[in-house]
């Protein structure tokens, strides 16, 4: 998920700034807040995730799921089905990236393919802040994408990402009515997906009519700003944030991007869904949930109920609580495959959640050749400073 601090990526001290970098730094004020960490910080907000996934495999997981059997699961995988498993996964990436190819002009499919390992291998690794979009913005910037087009492709890509996500209950209640499960499905997870259903199209509506009316963005923010104004009088809180002026200067900076490219992007977005939903059924099919347990319609609703819920920052870097999600739901449709079905988990989590990070930092070193792997402060004022 992409807050609003991912959407302009803020200067800030990194590994490898100077003294002199850092004083100058002290000057941007508010932007430290945002600022991409040092070493020390980054390894102690690693850690974090660390114990997170402590907690989560070696606490809770094995209290209700015998690790042996889930092992053993896993162990019972052959070559061909485990190659067969990564081209799943290597062509989920490749698809993944087809966003960046979309909200970034020029950008070629590979390059695609390329940020958006390095977003999800930082993001994941790198926790508590928007620094995975600083530095696909810096990477951008240096394979020569213009100023403009690297911070507006950056931007839509934190909301596209979202608003795709929220649209991925619509997909699974289609699916779930074809396959002739909807009436089975449980009564929370019905709400939880039509509540995602509303949001989607209530934020889509609302983009749409910023960006092509001002009176209409003026009208939007005056009624963010009363309502926002009402809730924190309620808590007691003096400090108004100017919703009006952000949508405004959303509209100024994004609105010509999100009419040209908005439409095209979320459909690839969701599109770029569909591989990994399959991957997620063949990882469970080769450890052995057969389709008579668990559909494939089933495994999508899962899907797309965890990826909403997870939109909400519950756990760093995304570390452990998509995993409880998911085998907690599918668990509950079918009691008896707890194992294999956490051995299916931990096979799908392999591409999606832990490869990306050792290939993000291998990326990034042969990327970056020659620099600090994350950017310094003047390199990213460097790049600020010049449009071309």
């Amino acid at each position: 998920m992409s807050s609003d601090d991912d959407l302009n990526p803020p200067p800030g001290p990194t590994d490898g700034a100077t003294p002199a970098d850092d004083a100058a730094a002290d000057d941007t004020g508010d932007a430290d807040a945002t600022a991409m960490p040092n070493r020390r910080t980054a390894l102690l907000r690693t850690g974090v995730i660390v114990g997170v996934l402590v907690l989560v495999f070696g606490v809770i997981l094995p209290r209700f799921v015998d690790y042996e059997e889930v092992f053993a699961a896993l162990g019972a995988l052959t070559l061909p089905q485990f190659l067969f498993m990564s081209a799943f996964g290597v062509f989920a990436w490749f698809i993944s990236g087809l966003l960046y190819v979309v909200v970034v002009p020029g950008l070629s499919a590979i390059r695609g393919t390329e940020a958006y390992l390095i977003l999800s291998g930082i993001g994941a690794s790198v926790p508590f802040g928007p620094w995975n979009m600083g530095v696909v913005w810096v990477i951008l910037r240096g394979w020569g994408v213009a100023l403009q087009a690297a911070t507006t492709g950056i931007a839509l890509y934190g909301v596209i990402n979202t608003l795709g996500r929220f649209a991925l209950p619509l997909v699974a209640i289609i699916v779930l009515a074809f396959g002739d499960s909807l009436g089975g499905s449980h009564n929370a997870a019905v709400v939880i997906s039509l509540i995602s259903i509303a949001i989607f199209f209530v934020a889509t509506g609302v983009m749409l009519a910023v960006v092509r009316s001002d009176r209409a963005a003026a009208w939007v923010g005056r009624t963010a700003d009363r309502y926002v104004a009402l809730i924190l009088g309620r808590l007691g809180r003096q400090e108004r944030p100017d919703v009006e002026g952000g949508i405004l200067r959303f509209r100024a900076s994004l609105g010509d991007v999100v009419r040209q490219r908005g439409l095209a992007g979320l459909l690839v977005n969701i599109a770029s869904q569909i591989p990994w939903c399959i991957a997620f059924i063949v990882a469970l099919r080769l450890c052995g949930v057969p389709s008579d347990a668990v559909t494939a319609a089933d495994i999508v609703a899962v899907f797309a109920l965890t990826s909403v819920i997870t939109i909400i920052p519950i756990a760093p870097g995304g570390a452990g609580v998509p995993e409880l999600l998911y085998i907690g739901m599918l668990s509950t449709i079918a009691p008896s495959y707890e194992a294999a079905i956490t051995a299916g988990v931990f096979l799908f989590r392999l591409y999606v959640w832990f490869l990306p990070i050792p290939i993000a930092w291998i990326l990034l070193k042969i990327v970056r050749r020659g620099r600090p792997m994350l950017p310094t402060t003047s390199e990213l004022r460097s790049y600020a400073a010049t449009s071309a």
